[in-house]
């Protein structure tokens, strides 16, 4: 076991639950590093995210990383940036459609061109992570709401509570999903996102 992350409503019951995790620790014979120990906590970067009572936000110091990138001169950079940039698409609203120039580089036997729609789709990519709203935490008393949206080259999702985001989702189309109608691309999201 690597990281165990406790979040509680209250400090009192998150001493309460610290003590039921010591405990099961102590029984099961893992000991913790002390070192590596961090309590009660109002914010805590993990994964490249900060984590806090307001909810979930991209780590400002890794965006920076990405945003200061120079427009790739191949595909390999390209993978390079869509990999890192693809780690907060879930920040990001219609991050298919807006990455998609970027995805057509990185295309098996693809002449690499870096046209202005390639650098359209990289500005907007670094925008919108310098943009990117704090998702909401669940909160599994309340209702949630799933919105679906579909574009000629790709369908997406946001899950959302009390008018807040939760997370984004979003995925290209394959060749024959692009010939479906529109209503079948808008059916297709939906069953995509229950999925």
């Amino acid at each position: 076991m690597d990281d165990v992350i406790i979040t509680s409503p209250s400090f009192n019951e998150h001493l309460d639950h610290l003590n039921q995790i010591f405990t099961l620790l102590r029984d099961a014979g893992l000991i913790l590093n002390k070192e590596k120990c961090h309590f009660a906590r109002d914010k805590l970067k993990y994964l490249g995210l900060v984590i806090s009572k307001e909810g979930i936000e991209t780590d400002h110091s890794k965006v920076k990383a990405i945003t200061e990138m120079k427009p790739p001169k191949n595909s390999k950079v390209v993978s390079k940036f869509l990999g890192r940039a693809g780690w907060y698409q879930k920040f990001i609203p219609q991050y298919a459609d807006i990455c998609e120039p970027l995805c057509w580089l990185k295309k098996k036997g693809a002449k690499f061109n870096w046209s202005t729609e390639a650098q359209d789709s990289f500005d907007k990519i670094k925008r919108a992570l310098t943009e990117a709203p704090v998702l909401q935490l669940p909160d599994f008393t309340e209702q949630f709401n799933l919105f679906t949206d579909a574009s000629g080259v790709g369908i997406g999702t946001v899950l959302n509570q009390n008018h807040r985001p939760i997370a984004f989702a979003f995925r290209t189309l394959n060749k024959a999903e692009r010939n479906y109608t529109v209503t079948e691309r808008e059916c297709l999201a939906v069953i995509w996102a229950l999925n």
